[in-house]
């Protein structure tokens, strides 16, 4: 970025035409800049992504294509099977998710970054992670199909929706302000999961309230699975 300020400057203060150095470095760079947008997006919003499709539709595509007749014949339970299944890929997901976030952490330690803002980091990426995949797994669980595409649809959603509320302007309404008390217990807790590991910095004190937050949250989407586990339990395939 400080090459391409100081070519553009350059060619402000000549005020001709630009060289084929100048173009070329202006390419080079604008190309540079692409990978590291396209690079921060995969270590932001591709961990999001990889574990909304971890769980994928899993209990929803095989009840359409009747495989799941061959898990209700066996001694265990549906509402038992699945949960063990899912509680692999919740492993999974957060090895993977804490594996990607600490490559990042270690390449920024140089720089100067305190370690416990990169930890806190890990646990932010790991947490939203564990709960992504928790959403797209209770969404399949109900016979849902697209699991993954409902749940990163939802998780849009809840990011306008917190964007509207926090709009200076929509603040002073008396309907903002009742629906700020209710919807961070509806929506994606992504400012939750923030204010929860802001308490791994110096100096700032553990927000209790946030981590309750974000455990209600996990039980409640828990919760909807297993409800619809129980009720799928009941007539496996969809006539």
């Amino acid at each position: 970025m400080e090459l391409l300020q100081a070519v553009g400057e350059a060619m402000e203060s000549e005020g001709a035409q630009p060289s084929g150095e100048q173009i070329e470095t202006m390419a080079r760079g604008s190309a540079m800049l692409l990978l590291f947008g396209l690079l921060n997006l995969a270590f932001g919003f591709g961990t999001v992504l990889f574990a909304f499709l971890m769980p994928g539709g899993m209990v929803a595509h095989e009840r359409r294509n009747g495989a799941i007749m061959l898990w209700a014949q066996h001694p265990m339970p549906l509402r038992s099977f699945y949960p063990q299944r899912y509680f692999g890929i919740q492993v999974a997901t957060f090895v993977a998710l804490a594996i990607f976030r600490l490559t990042g952490a270690v390449a920024a330690l140089p720089s100067g970054a305190a370690p416990a803002t990169e930890l806190g980091g890990v646990v932010s990426v790991c947490l939203t992670g564990v709960l992504a995949c928790a959403i797209s797994f209770a969404i399949t669980a109900l016979g849902i199909r697209r699991a993954a595409l409902i749940a990163l649809l939802y998780y849009l959603l809840s990011g306008v929706v917190g964007s509207l509320l926090e709009n200076p302007v929509l603040g002073t309404l008396t309907a903002a302000e009742s629906a700020r008390a209710v919807l961070p217990c509806v929506l994606f807790p992504d400012g939750v999961i923030d204010d929860l590991v802001a308490g791994f910095g110096s100096g700032v004190a553990w927000d209790w309230g946030a981590t309750g937050l974000a455990f209600y949250h996990f039980v409640l989407w828990t919760g909807i699975a297993w409800l619809g586990l129980r009720r799928i339990e009941r007539r496996p395939l969809k006539l």
